[in-house]
């Protein structure tokens, strides 16, 4: 509803293959500018003289603004779908950037900025105004109606965040919202998520934390592979033994201890570049593997909370440091969490649970709804009303 989706994957698409061009761009030049000055170390004129080296120097600086850029819209991406996923669970019509700064943990005025830069790419469905009280969003306008699924009593908004209906004492919850043209419910399915930790899980969570976890290992063992072959090398080029071996050695066509000592330090130079070019990316994997196995673990703890709310004092330390809501933004910033949200409620931090949003579907058979134009839009295919007594904001 406040995501541009389609620019969004289209951007998520760009990303990578820039990704993927900016680091090979950074390897090559940077390999081919280091192998010239340390070839001629003592005369660094001929180093600046080389016939590539001022395009090597333009293509380096290029390939590290373009890795910069795309790890600045990959950060800001996250950021958008996690404000979208905020918004989707508001029923209010309005979020204040104060509620929001201790959701995402950042400043009020850093969540305006985020914003009012967002809604002019990635999102959208939103306006910023500013009160007495401070900068808020103001959403589609929006008509929704609360109700317990257990008793069909229609319940004010407030009870909603609350989790219990008033007059049966049921967490099973309900509320069908209007936003512009389409439809979408948000449910308070207890019943699903006790005891049921696959319920919090995006798909194939367990599968890409082993992955993830394996690709680090072997990143960090290619690393620890070349910080040695390194070592080595570095060896080979003050030892006159090993020299000595390799001159008298007619299949390395290798005729001086000069020409011998630049070919080890051509390779020490490679080794070195790729280990600088490879650390980062090992470093960002392990991040992530952190995020995805804390996922796993919050989302057994999640299973086995009866109440819809937990606070964010309650939830259990599985990261090190005091990193947990770090990891928990960015869990579900990933969408490895799901059917779970960050929000603020009474001034207070909490997780909420078992809250499932379906979108452009009927409540009833699950037939698809689009171009919603009436507030009393039956679906066409159960003839169900799809909204009832209204609250109209």
């Amino acid at each position: 509803m406040y995501l541009r989706k389609k620019l969004v994957t289209a951007l998520k698409i760009k990303n990578v293959l820039l990704c993927i061009f900016s680091v090979v761009e950074i390897f090559v030049s940077a390999y081919y500018i280091i192998s010239e000055f340390t070839a001629y170390w003592d005369k660094p004129e001929y180093a600046w003289g080389a016939v590539d080296m001022k395009l090597s120097i333009v293509l380096l600086c290029v390939g590290i603004g373009v890795l910069l850029l795309v790890l600045a819209s990959s950060q800001f991406i996250g950021n958008a779908v996690f404000y979208s996923s905020y918004f989707e669970g508001d029923l209010d019509g309005f979020v204040t950037c104060a509620d929001l700064s201790k959701v995402m943990g950042k400043s009020p005025s850093a969540v305006y900025r985020h914003l009012s830069f967002y809604r002019l790419i990635y999102m959208k469905g939103f306006v910023l105004k500013q009160s007495e009280k401070g900068a808020y969003a103001e959403l589609n306008s929006k008509t929704c109606l609360c109700e317990c699924k257990n008793c069909g009593a229609h319940i004010e908004k407030k009870v909603y965040f609350t989790g219990e209906c008033p007059y049966c004492h049921s967490s099973d919850l309900h509320a069908k919202v209007l936003s512009g043209e389409h439809f979408y419910s948000i449910s308070n399915n207890a019943h699903s998520a006790a005891g049921n930790a696959d319920f919090y899980r995006a798909g194939l969570v367990k599968l890409r934390a082993v992955l993830y976890f394996i690709l680090v290992i072997l990143g960090t063992s290619v690393v620890a592979i070349l910080v040695m072959f390194t070592a080595s090398q570095v060896s080979n080029y003050f030892d006159k033994e090993y020299q000595k071996k390799v001159l008298l050695d007619a299949s390395k066509h290798l005729s001086s201890y000069e020409l011998i000592k630049k070919d080890i330090l051509d390779v020490i130079v490679f080794a070195v570049t790729l280990i600088v070019v490879l650390l980062p990316a090992v470093v960002m994997r392990w991040k992530k593997t952190l995020a995805l196995f804390a996922a796993l673990q919050w989302s057994k703890f999640f299973a086995t909370v009866r109440s819809p709310f937990v606070k964010e004092s309650r939830l259990p330390q599985y990261s090190v440091g005091k990193a947990k809501l770090t990891h928990m933004r960015r869990a579900i910033r990933n969408r490895y969490l799901r059917n779970c949200t960050l929000e603020v409620h009474d001034d207070t931090l909490m997780v909420a649970l078992a809250k499932k949003v379906v979108k452009d579907q009927c409540v009833s058979c699950g037939a698809p709804i689009t171009g919603v134009t009436d507030e009393n839009t039956r679906c066409s295919y159960c003839g169900n009303l799809i909204m009832g007594v209204l609250e109209k904001r």
